[in-house]
């Protein structure tokens, strides 16, 4: 079953126009995904890239901190607001790990 949504929101996300890769943070799968959206000013200036960000995952799977490590600051802001909106599987503690967000 897990296989099945990580397929799933792999083909979504290629479907969208953005990927995220790296999201199964130290063993915890995603449960709820927000796609990142491409901001506005990013479209008009025909910006692609990637956003690495780390975060911070609280032991009921909720995403409590997100820091930017690299990217366009353009589309950081738009990584970092979806990534916040993720819920993970739950843990006996907090995690941290890297997250790779690909605007295409």
């Amino acid at each position: 079953m897990k296989r099945l949504l990580a397929v799933t929101i792999v083909l979504c996300l290629l479907a969208s126009g953005s990927f995220a890769q790296d999201f199964d943070v130290n063993s915890r799968h995603v449960r709820h995904y927000v796609r990142p959206t491409l901001p506005e000013i990013a479209k008009r200036m025909n910006l692609k890239g990637t956003v690495k960000l780390e975060i911070d995952i609280a032991s009921n799977g909720k995403v409590t901190a997100v820091r930017p490590v690299g990217g366009h600051p353009v589309l950081v802001e738009a990584a970092t607001e979806a990534v916040r909106g993720w819920q993970f599987d739950t843990a006996k503690e907090t995690t941290t790990g890297p997250v790779t967000v690909v605007f295409q």
